[in-house]
């Protein structure tokens, strides 16, 4: 239960963090993530996937659905806001394949940690 609380606390920090991040012009940021930003869609959705399941608060088959709903909230949110952000079909593709690696992430390490208990 222990763990699953830090996770989930990890999570809503991360999920914050990337809220704000979202919202802030792309002009303004000097630091770029390995990648680009179009990767880095996919590293936050690939973590918030993977803490999200290791958690265990939630059932692995609505993870899709809660952060693509989230991923497309956040467009939406930047074509309303419109300061330096732009809604974008390509970011919210890039939303799904990390979560998607998130979701093979933890299936491949919870096999793993099985194997070797």
């Amino acid at each position: 239960m222990k763990k699953s609380l830090i996770a989930l606390c990890i999570f809503f920090l991360i999920i914050i963090f990337f809220t704000i991040a979202a919202l802030i012009p792309r002009n303004s940021i000097d630091f770029t993530p390995y990648g680009g930003d179009d990767f880095a869609h996919i590293y936050i959705f690939l973590m918030l996937s993977f803490l999200l399941c290791f958690s265990g608060l939630i059932y692995k088959r609505y993870i899709y659905f809660i952060f693509f709903s989230y991923g497309l909230f956040i467009e939406i949110l930047q074509f309303v806001v419109g300061v330096g952000r732009s809604f974008s079909y390509l970011d919210i593709s890039y939303n799904f394949i990390g979560i998607g690696l998130g979701l093979i992430s933890y299936f491949l390490f919870s096999k793993i940690k099985k194997y070797y208990k």
